[in-house]
């Protein structure tokens, strides 16, 4: 489930099970209205107008076309895989989405013509079991093992779905996480890739801090790393246990992260990178977003529920 125009005060919620969009109203904390999509709606992204959005149809290989005043998906827009994570790029002329096949597509907004697919996701990916090097034993390994209990895991190579996606404030750079263990940085001016980094375990939410200097990535393993943009290291690494969804509040002073495998809601303070909270909210949260005042966190939890914090 996800996502949002908070804005206007109203949450865009995917129900994936329904092939369905439901709306639900921040004041009444009621769903208003709901309407149908595609087979599988996962991630929704508005233009800065808030008056179109565009919703992944996982499993029919489109991104939808909604006009918001309506409340009806318009149009498709077919993909080579299945749609995972839709972002608009600069301009709100290009949309990119990333692909459970490990493509990442670069559509026109208005048309749906492909203008590149660049392949992110052929690599090795944490499946079942495996002999794990001595710097995964020391570090990630028995954080991601410990996360899911009654597993054992191997490497297969093949491609893996990519998931978090972020752009810094300029629109300039392009991040994209594979489940595979691997981070990307694309130029989106001319859609090719600059660099990459393999943070190990199951990256999946991205956020970049403000300033476009740092990048916040949760990682299932069980923590959140910290990455300067402009020297490409690694500068912190905030133990989280199975870190999956991330929203940093508009100030920059508090960032949200979910804890899905546990079910609760870890708040880290900006300056010390610390936790200084963990909110339980049970079931299995994954994605959230905070409002731009900041004081409301809004939480799609897949227990069936979308979960208010205030």
């Amino acid at each position: 489930m996800e996502r949002r125009h908070l804005a206007t005060g109203l949450v865009y919620v995917t129900r994936v099970a329904t092939d369905s969009i439901a709306l639900v109203d921040l004041e009444s904390h009621r769903v208003t209205a709901s309407f149908k999509v595609g087979n599988g709606p996962y991630d929704v992204a508005f233009n800065a107008a808030g008056s179109s959005a565009y919703v992944t149809n996982l499993y029919d290989h489109t991104v939808g076309v909604i006009n918001t005043l309506t409340q009806t998906q318009v149009t498709t827009f077919p993909v080579a895989g299945g749609a995972v994570r839709v972002l608009l790029g600069p301009d709100e002329t290009k949309l990119y989405v990333t692909l459970d096949n490990g493509g990442l597509t670069v559509l026109n907004s208005t048309s749906g013509t492909v203008d590149t697919t660049i392949q992110l996701g052929a690599e090795t990916l944490p499946v079942r079991a495996r002999v794990a090097t001595d710097e995964e034993r020391s570090e990630w390994w028995p954080r991601l093992v410990a996360s899911y209990p009654g597993y054992d895991f191997f490497q297969q190579l093949g491609s893996v779905a990519l998931n978090g996606v972020a752009l810094t404030s300029d629109r300039s750079r392009l991040y994209v996480s594979s489940v595979g263990g691997t981070v990307t940085e694309i130029n989106t001016a001319a859609d090719t890739v600059v660099r990459s980094f393999r943070p190990g375990g199951l990256p999946q939410d991205l956020v970049v801090g403000r300033g476009d200097s740092t990048l916040y990535l949760a990682n299932e393993a069980g923590w959140v790393q910290v990455w300067n943009l402009k020297h490409w290291t690694r500068t912190d690494s905030i133990p989280v246990p199975a870190a999956f969804g991330l929203a940093l509040t508009q100030d920059g002073e508090q960032l949200w992260v979910t804890e899905t495998a546990v079910g609760g809601i870890a708040v880290v303070d900006g300056a010390s990178r610390a936790v200084i909270e963990t909110i339980p909210v049970l079931g299995s949260p994954r994605h959230l977003a905070m409002t731009p005042d900041g004081t409301t966190a809004v939480v799609a939890n897949e227990a069936g529920v979308v979960q208010i914090i205030r």
